[in-house]
């Protein structure tokens, strides 16, 4: 597995291989892209966040998200995730503030997602949070 450049990150976007939607150069970094929050949300103990990106993965790529390092800072902490090959949609995190109450404001950047290059043959993402739009809860039953 190799853990795509800002370079490749922009080859697999130009090629039409990887979508997010809306891209943001300022989102680039040189080896991962922030995602960021869909709309202001106030984070209690437990809380649900969309990211404002759709994204459209190729069954070469996956992804994890990981919280940057500012809001560790801040006492505020998240799920994180891993982003299977062939996802496509919204993804929807789980954030938790230490200490009351924070404000998130729309298009702040929040989380970073790191591309990996898949080795082999996959079938590609098929679960129920294929296609998500938005914030979605938890499916299970």
């Amino acid at each position: 597995m190799s853990i795509l450049s800002e370079e490749m990150i922009i080859e697999y976007l130009e090629e039409g291989e990887l979508e997010i939607d809306p891209f943001s150069e300022e989102s680039l970094q040189p080896a991962s892209y922030d995602l960021r929050v869909s709309e202001d949300v106030e984070v209690g103990q437990h809380t649900l966040v969309s990211t404002l990106e759709k994204v459209n993965f190729p069954e070469d790529l996956a992804g994890i998200i990981r919280m940057r390092s500012t809001f560790s800072r801040e006492g505020i902490y998240f799920s994180g995730g891993f982003v299977d090959p062939g996802f496509r949609g919204n993804l929807t995190l789980a954030v938790s503030a230490q200490d009351g109450e924070v404000k998130l404001k729309r298009n702040e950047r929040i989380a970073q997602m790191i591309f990996l290059e898949v080795k082999g043959e996959t079938k590609g993402y098929g679960g129920s949070y294929q296609g998500s739009s938005g914030l979605v809860d938890s499916k299970r039953t």
